[in-house]
């Protein structure tokens, strides 16, 4: 049983922590969203220095590169996804060249830096903004591959 003084003590309690629980609330979502789009940005930068260690033709590297970088981010929310680009692709001098026999230690390698904007703004009524998300993946190209 109440006693006649406590009456309207949780509304007043739902009144002042209701806009902190629906805060937390909304830096989940942001949270989400923002590892969300970190891991396809990450596996896609991934996934394209792998697919560029795959090809013979130096040339080939950037096309294959964004191709691959355009199909991972599928998923991914729609500013990150439009916004998503590779911003560099380095490759060792000795990439995608004969190895040197007499240096069996050398390993070349391709490394691509895949970066995309997220738009945080939709999400909450809090001053979130956007955030550039940007990774980079070094793969090593196989010493023993067919050559053409």
């Amino acid at each position: 049983m109440r006693r006649r003084d406590e009456a309207g003590t949780s509304s007043l309690e739902l009144v002042i922590v209701a806009p902190f629980v629906l805060a937390l609330l909304m830096l989940i979502f942001v949270f989400a969203r923002y590892a969300q789009a970190e891991n396809l940005v990450d596996q896609s930068s991934r996934d394209a220095a792998r697919a560029a260690t795959a090809q013979n033709v130096r040339a080939d590297v950037p096309k294959i590169a964004r191709d691959v970088v355009a199909d991972a981010m599928r998923d991914a929310p729609s500013s990150c996804r439009d916004s998503a680009q590779v911003t560099s692709i380095k490759m060792t001098s000795g990439a995608f060249g004969l190895p040197d026999p007499n240096d069996p230690t050398a390993i070349d390698s391709v490394s691509v830096t895949v970066a995309c904007t997220l738009d945080l703004s939709d999400l909450t009524a809090l001053p979130m903004k956007s955030v550039t998300i940007k990774r980079t993946f070094t793969s090593p190209l196989d010493r023993y591959r067919p050559y053409r």
